[in-house]
């Protein structure tokens, strides 16, 4: 492997590494994570031999934002995971931050799936549907609200497994 495959490979790694650590612990990716990785991501590519070039790292930059930006409006996620996506599509490209999404959102499916089933096992199916469908107390029932639960599983951690999958490729194979 070259040198500036070297960089590639160990900076995307470092990234995704750092931002599932903060989201485990903390349930958030602050920006002084994401922001950096961005415009490092669209430097290497812009100025490095052998990158994608700025235009392609611009569309990824603009795919991963795109992927999240629905759901998050939705409440179905948070700004983090955006940002996280956005910074990764700099660096990954627009066809391998699809790539790396599409392998994440199967492994969080697979994931949540071995939780609820775990949870539902150990404390029975109704208290594990009222903990995280959220519960409703008989004022908020009358207007047809309920309230939320925390996520089951960050997303980093799935984004981060998936992005080592498709650099693990990377690297026995040569190219992306």
């Amino acid at each position: 492997m070259t040198t500036p495959a070297i960089i590639f490979v160990a900076m995307v790694g470092i990234y995704t590494a750092v931002a599932a650590v903060f989201d485990l612990r903390l349930h958030r990716i602050p920006n002084y994570i994401t922001v950096p990785a961005a415009l490092l991501g669209l430097a290497y590519h812009g100025l490095m031999p052998g990158g994608f070039g700025l235009l392609s790292s611009l569309a990824g930059f603009a795919i991963g934002f795109g992927l999240l930006l629905l759901p998050w409006l939705l409440g179905g996620g948070g700004m983090g995971d955006v940002k996280l996506l956005a910074a990764l599509g700099a660096w990954l490209g627009p066809l391998l931050i699809l790539v790396a999404f599409a392998i994440s959102i199967g492994m969080a499916c697979c994931v949540a799936m071995v939780l609820l089933t775990y949870r539902s096992c150990k404390h029975g199916m109704g208290k594990t549907k009222q903990q995280l469908l959220g519960s409703v107390d008989p004022a908020q029932r009358k207007l047809g609200r309920t309230v939320a639960k925390r996520r089951v599983l960050p997303f980093a951690v799935p984004v981060a497994l998936s992005t080592w999958c498709v650099l693990g490729w990377f690297m026995l194979f040569g190219s992306l």
